[in-house]
């Protein structure tokens, strides 16, 4: 019985501490989902820790990339953001993948829309 409890706090410690060492996203511009009735003017994006921004694009509904000037981050830093050229109506999606200060890879998208203007 005792090997089993200590094998449980074990277990519960390590998965406490892979659970923190996993960084997301806290909030975007434009949000996710978000229904714009003008092109925005910015993507921004802020994480929950500080992380190297390694790739990040925006697709539209036909899956062409918006030309950005995004550059990978050699710095890590929890807030980024880049100025967006005038976008058409449709669906966009966002796609980014982040390094974790341990190097851990973590990466996620979201989609808005911009209706017509």
């Amino acid at each position: 019985m005792k090997f089993f409890n200590i094998a449980v706090a074990t277990l519960g410690l390590a998965l406490t501490f892979s659970a923190s060492a996993h960084i997301s996203l806290k909030q975007s511009t434009p949000i996710e989902q978000a229904m714009l009735m003008k092109s925005p003017e910015k993507l921004a994006l802020t994480f929950s820790g500080k992380v190297r921004l390694v790739k990040l694009s925006i697709s539209d509904k036909n899956n062409q990339d918006v030309n950005f000037d995004f550059k990978p981050s050699s710095t890590p830093s929890k807030n980024f953001n880049w100025p967006l050229p005038s976008l058409d109506q449709g669906n966009y999606t966002v796609k980014w993948m982040v390094l974790g200060g341990d190097g851990h890879k973590m990466s996620g998208k979201y989609s808005f829309m911009l209706h017509e203007m």
